[in-house]
């Protein structure tokens, strides 16, 4: 890397409206917000200056960064808290900077994720007595992922949100984000949004309670903590 890479908040995802006579405008916040373009500024350097040169350094580094698909995890070594979903879509281009072929600059043109999850986010909370609370450290509701073990009707609390189980016979997980419920049967995802009433429960700021109704042998949650 040449330098640092640039710290970049998303833009939030807004939209302003002139009204005849009225100062200013009327804002539409949509909640959401939008991807990132962070280019990161690096060298490239020949390996092995008596076999190959810049172009057949270029080449493999091109072929690594555009032969994945879809949204691959990206850390930054000085931002080690955190982890983003991103990919590489645009032109890649290195320019010799030095003579001989040894040294090529450029830049990578990530685009990526509004999130800047929580490294600490992704690990397994197990909650096995009502009233246990998972603290969010940040300053936005996650998404999280969570799997209820139990059977028969359940009735989840998760702070002020309710979710209605019906006939639970296998270990089933709602995952907010992806906004599905489903059970695993003999290594098999199968949909199970049938059993399931209710929107489907975002972890608040602050603390979050665990209650339940019904025969539950515990609650297994992903949180997916994020910042911008």
């Amino acid at each position: 890397m040449r330098e640092r890479a640039p710290y970049t908040a998303a833009e939030r995802n807004v939209e302003f409206t002139e009204v005849a006579g009225r100062h200013g405008a009327l804002m539409i916040d949509r909640g959401t917000f939008k991807q990132v373009q962070e280019e990161v500024p690096v060298y490239l350097f020949a390996s092995d200056r008596a076999t190959t040169n810049i172009r057949a350094e270029a080449n493999e580094l091109f072929s690594w960064l555009k032969s994945a698909r879809g949204w691959c995890e990206l850390t930054y070594s000085d931002d080690a808290r955190y982890f983003m979903k991103a990919t590489v879509a645009g032109e890649l281009s290195f320019q010799e900077v030095f003579y001989l072929f040894y040294v090529g600059e450029g830049a990578i043109p990530f685009i990526r994720q509004p999130q800047r999850y929580v490294q600490d986010g992704r690990r397994v909370r197990t909650i096995t007595t009502k009233g246990t609370t998972l603290t969010n450290p940040e300053q936005f509701e996650s998404q999280p992922k969570i799997t209820v073990y139990g059977t028969g009707d359940i009735t989840l609390y998760v702070g002020n949100k309710t979710v209605v189980l019906k006939g639970v016979t296998d270990p089933i997980t709602l995952d907010t984000e992806m906004g599905n419920s489903y059970t695993s049967v003999n290594g098999i995802i199968v949909p199970a949004n049938q059993k399931v009433s209710n929107a489907l429960p975002n972890l608040g700021l602050g603390d979050t309670a665990f209650n339940w109704l019904g025969n539950v042998t515990k609650i297994e949650v992903v949180p997916r903590w994020w910042t911008i």
